[in-house]
């Protein structure tokens, strides 16, 4: 089999599945591990592929729809959800980014209050209203596929106010690409949150572990922490403490 016939078999197979194995691969193509390690290092270095421990995940251009994520992992995301919830007093004010981790805290907050809440997301808004004292809503343009507000006036809205609190969604976290996302405009709302904020939180559950999508994420301040619902692999963990960001497991708080 050729190079090239292997490569497309390489890629079609990450299209079906996020990641693949080393081994899975040498046992579909008929060829040695070290054939099959070439190989991915060959479609790493020309961006094809994120090359991973024991085999490579797909980079991806664009994040599944919200009304898809918020059906994945829910245990996961109610357990990050409940974590920070308990961290968060009432009367706070924070940041609030738009994804369904995000929710699941919203609605985890619901029995808060006095609240000051700025949110990119409209139905965090309306989640959370109940539990506020205020509520800003970040202006801008709305991007209805996430019913959430993107863009330049997003920013310069951001920009005005500092908040408590701000947490914000990783659209992937590995050991080499660290943390990336599928937008420049949502990866620059959610650093500019991370930045006008005391407490800021990155949450990544643990469906956004080896993922890596197209958009490298700017470094969080350092203050940031980073919340997942289970204990990542030993490469992601030793990819936070190099860089020096705190890992809390909401599971094992």
């Amino acid at each position: 089999m050729l190079a090239t016939e292997r490569h497309a078999i390489i890629l079609e197979r990450l299209d079906q599945k996020p990641t693949v194995s080393i081994r899975a691969l040498t046992e579909q193509l008929g060829v040695s591990r070290e054939t099959v390690r070439k190989d991915i290092e060959l479609l790493a270095q020309h961006k094809k592929l994120e090359k991973i421990r024991g085999g490579a995940t797909k980079i991806r251009t664009s994040e599944l729809p919200i009304t898809r994520r918020s059906k994945l992992n829910i245990q996961g995301k109610f357990l990050i959800a409940q974590y920070l919830a308990s961290q968060i007093p009432n009367g706070a004010s924070l940041f609030l980014d738009n994804g369904s981790s995000v929710l699941a805290l919203a609605k985890a907050l619901t029995h808060h209050s006095g609240l000051i809440v700025y949110t990119n997301d409209l139905k965090v808004a309306e989640v959370i209203a109940q539990a506020t004292a205020e509520l800003v809503i970040i202006g801008g343009k709305v991007d209805v596929t996430e019913m959430a507000v993107q863009g330049v006036e997003a920013l310069e809205s951001v920009a005005r106010y500092r908040a408590d609190f701000a947490v914000v969604s990783a659209g992937g976290l590995s050991p080499s690409a660290f943390l990336t996302d599928f937008s420049r405009e949502a990866s620059s709302m959610r650093h500019l949150m991370l930045s006008q904020s005391q407490n800021p939180i990155m949450v990544a559950d643990s469906q956004k572990f080896g993922v890596v999508g197209h958009v490298v994420f700017n470094a969080p301040p350092k203050p940031t922490r980073i919340v997942t619902d289970i204990a990542p692999d030993d490469d992601i963990r030793r990819a936070i403490s190099q860089r020096g960001y705190r890992l809390d497991i909401a599971s094992e708080a």
